[in-house]
């Protein structure tokens, strides 16, 4: 799933995935108040334009995308 959209929305939209193990990780759920996983969240430059963690199904995410293009 994450590769199909990652080439499909190449130059759109960035996909990182975050270790809430590491440090790194860790602090970045600890800011987005992120307590489960996976959560998406979508940002325009450094603004939080939207977070979610009902979208684990490929449909549910693709939405969750285009919808978040759209309102771009």
């Amino acid at each position: 799933m994450w590769a199909d959209l990652q080439q499909e929305y190449e130059g759109r939209i960035e996909f990182i995935m975050v270790d809430r193990e590491s440090d790194d990780g860790s602090e970045f759920a600890r800011r987005h108040g992120i307590f489960y996983q996976p959560v998406f969240i979508i940002y325009e430059g450094d603004t939080l334009v939207r977070q979610d963690a009902t979208v684990s199904r490929e449909a549910a995410l693709r939405a969750f995308v285009a919808s978040a293009l759209e309102e771009g």
